[in-house]
């Protein structure tokens, strides 16, 4: 089977969406020579991570701009290698010209809370990512409740649309070494993710608040790039009943999260709305305790492993930080369920799905 991989995401800083397609491409290409006779990489530039043997980025025409690249020059490299099936891994693909494909859709969130994008992400993907899911042969998403979302925002048959959760890379594990950071003295909270609206961050801080009165030395540490309408939450973290304890530390790679999850009290992750929540499964298999949101995905994924509470209801939040910061049983519970959740997921399963799904597209 001939496979070509949008990887355009794994150009520049990656998050989320990029470390899912740098571990699916990863475990493809552990099937190069057997189930998967070549592996193409689709790009519209250069991309600097390294990548595993046994794959190769096809050449074609490039643009910096991903989605002119995808509408009006991908499909010309298309038509020219003629895989077998082709996997966009990040919602769009192009509208005309490609054909035998999946598209993995990770959250429903454009559709279900378009408050928290751009009026140019909304007005380039509004109409686009329904096509390329009902042009499909298959929609892959990580989760029970977005496959649900899928169903019912775009209106797809169940049939259509294969639930392939994802995993903690192997990097993930308890780390007794502490974070190199020398502000990283004092027990922390921790919160991992771009630092936008659409992770409830300002009700974080306000519940944060709340503890800090009843709860001495604790900080609340946030690890993200700056995002969309990021200047509110900066605000609020710089008011006086907060500023001394919160710490932004901007973008963290990859290699030094497994420090920074393992020495906190908690990972904090009151996300309104998640397709999965990869932050949530990495603390786990850190030995983090987890708090999280009871909805969407993260429900799904924490379960009995984590401590739930309802993304808008601030009380809850804040009790829920008392709780995890003065009760050494409950942190030990949930750590111990927390990993052991971690475990039943793997990269190396989600990769042995994949391939089945794209068995299964070509029989469609």
């Amino acid at each position: 089977m001939r496979v070509a991989v949008d990887v355009t995401t794994l150009r520049g800083q990656i998050s989320g969406v990029g470390y899912y397609t740098a571990r699916i491409v990863e475990h493809l290409a552990a099937f190069a020579g057997s189930d998967v006779s070549e592996l193409l990489l689709l790009s519209n530039g250069p991309i600097q991570r390294k990548l595993p043997p046994g794959c190769r980025v096809a050449p074609g025409l490039r643009f910096p701009i991903r989605s002119v690249w995808m509408q009006f020059f991908l499909p010309l490299t298309l038509r020219r290698l003629n895989p077998d099936i082709t996997h966009f891994t990040n919602y769009l693909g192009p509208a005309v010209g490609a054909r035998r494909y999946v598209v993995s859709v990770h959250d429903m969130s454009l559709t279900l809370t378009p408050q928290h994008h751009t009026f140019r992400k909304r007005a380039l993907t509004a109409s686009l990512v329904p096509r390329i899911a009902r042009q499909s042969r298959l929609v892959l998403v990580p989760s029970e409740a977005t496959r649900g979302d899928v169903v019912s925002g775009l209106g797809l048959p169940p049939s259509k649309v294969s639930v392939i959760p994802y995993a903690a890379a192997e990097m993930f594990a308890p780390v007794d070494t502490p974070p190199s950071d020398p502000r990283l003295k004092d027990p922390y909270f921790v919160f991992v993710g771009t630092i936008e609206p659409r992770k409830n961050l300002i009700r974080l801080l306000d519940a944060f608040a709340g503890f800090a009165r009843e709860v001495p030395r604790v900080r609340l540490v946030l690890a993200g790039q700056r995002g969309w309408k990021c200047e509110e939450i900066y605000a609020r973290a710089a008011a006086p009943d907060v500023s001394s304890r919160v710490m932004f530390l901007n973008y963290v790679p990859e290699a030094d999260l497994p420090a920074l999850y393992s020495h906190a009290l908690a990972c904090v992750y009151p996300s309104s709305f998640e397709g999965f929540g990869f932050p949530v499964l990495e603390a786990m298999a850190c030995g983090t305790p987890v708090l999280t949101s009871s909805t969407t995905s993260l429900g799904e994924l924490g379960r009995d492993a984590a401590w739930l509470v309802d993304p808008e209801d601030t009380d809850a939040i804040r009790k829920g930080l008392a709780a995890l910061a003065t009760n050494e049983t409950l942190r030990h519970d949930l750590r111990e369920r927390g990993l052991a959740r971690a475990q039943s997921y793997s990269w190396a399963e989600t990769g042995r799905r994949t391939l089945e799904a794209y068995r299964t597209a070509l029989d469609c």
